[in-house]
């Protein structure tokens, strides 16, 4: 009676183990939805390859306005930040000597110039010697010469702008006893400005006179055009780079010399792919993405890149415009996979 009893219990637990292990449940059981991904269409876009370098502003025309002599300010014709015209008063020198010099070489010329003329009276009548009037006629000369001379240190003492520019700052005030090289204020055309700056020599190539470059100045938080005007004929032995000089006018006189600009220009301008950095799958040294084929399955593609900006990256080959990206969801996919779209996906382009 035992006997039976184990054997109707051995009987039940196979069964039991054959309907958990039914062909239909087992299915059910290994059976996984296809991956979930999302796609995005590739396309091809203008990009640019940039080159970035540090410059500094300087002003078309620049001097230290100073006395050629020593001497005492007697005027100052110009107040701070004036816009000033080329040969425009701006100081004046103490010029009493030269003044009292320059009238008594006047009155000099006049005397030589009424003797002059009484002898040439008398020798037309024979009553004076030739010698004697040209001897006065060489004394006229002598008198006109002074007169040049003086009005020269004159000059010097009337010191005048070279240029049409913007006054700066004046350092000394009337009164003031200054000599050659003690600097009185600032000149400054700024009407265009130059900006200086190096590039690697390698770069070289890549820059021409009248070539467009951008300038961007943070303490105005602005862009500015330039034109390449000149470049070095020679190059830094030290650090190999070159200098290249562009112009920025500057009519609203916002920027002033001594501005530190980030200059940028454009080296090179191509078609190119382009696919997020986050599509981008990296083994050791290989870069991978990943391509949705037109049976739906998951496709690996080893692919070279090219230049990057903020993320994105060039795909220099390996895949072709208008193949759809797999950029979310590729993390655990293998290839030949059947993938499925996600239901918030958009299927646009890059």
């Amino acid at each position: 009676m035992i006997s039976a009893n184990y054997k109707l219990l051995a009987i039940g637990s196979i069964a039991i183990f054959l309907a958990a292990c039914s062909p239909a449940d087992n299915a059910t059981a290994v059976s996984k939805p296809p991956p979930s991904v999302k796609v995005s269409t590739l396309k091809t876009e203008s990009i640019q390859n940039h080159v970035q370098a540090l410059g500094t502003l300087l002003a078309k025309e620049s001097i230290d306005i100073s006395s050629n002599v020593t001497e005492k300010i007697t005027a100052l014709h110009f107040n701070d930040g004036d816009t000033v015209k080329s040969g425009q008063l701006l100081i004046t020198l103490q010029q009493d000597v030269e003044n009292a010099q320059l009238n008594s070489a006047k009155a000099d010329l006049a005397e030589q110039e009424r003797e002059l003329s009484r002898l040439q009276g008398l020798i037309a009548t024979q009553s004076a010697a030739q010698t004697e009037y040209d001897q006065r006629q060489t004394a006229k000369l002598r008198a006109e010469s002074k007169i040049e001379e003086i009005k020269a240190l004159l000059a010097e003492r009337n010191i005048r702008a070279p240029f049409s520019g913007v006054m700066g700052l004046r350092l000394l005030s009337p009164g003031a006893l200054v000599s050659p090289g003690t600097s009185i204020t600032t000149l400054d055309d700024i009407s265009v400005m130059r900006l200086d700056f190096q590039l690697p020599s390698l770069a070289i190539s890549a820059i021409a006179t009248g070539q467009t470059v951008v300038a961007h100045s943070e303490a105005l938080k602005q862009d500015f055009n330039a034109t390449i005007s000149a470049i070095a004929t020679r190059i830094n032995p030290l650090d190999r780079s070159i200098t290249a000089r562009a112009l920025i006018n500057n009519p609203n006189k916002l920027l002033k010399p001594g501005m530190l600009m980030l200059v940028s220009l454009i080296t090179d301008e191509h078609e190119a792919i382009m696919a997020p950095e986050s599509a981008l799958q990296s083994i050791q040294l290989q870069h991978y993405v990943w391509i949705l084929t037109d049976e739906q399955k998951a496709e690996r593609r080893p692919v070279e890149l090219g230049i990057r900006k903020p993320g994105f990256v060039e795909i220099l080959n390996g895949v072709s415009a208008g193949e759809q990206l797999i950029y979310e969801g590729y993390a655990t996919l293998q290839p030949g996979a059947t993938v499925t779209l996600s239901a918030d996906n958009t299927t646009g382009s890059n």
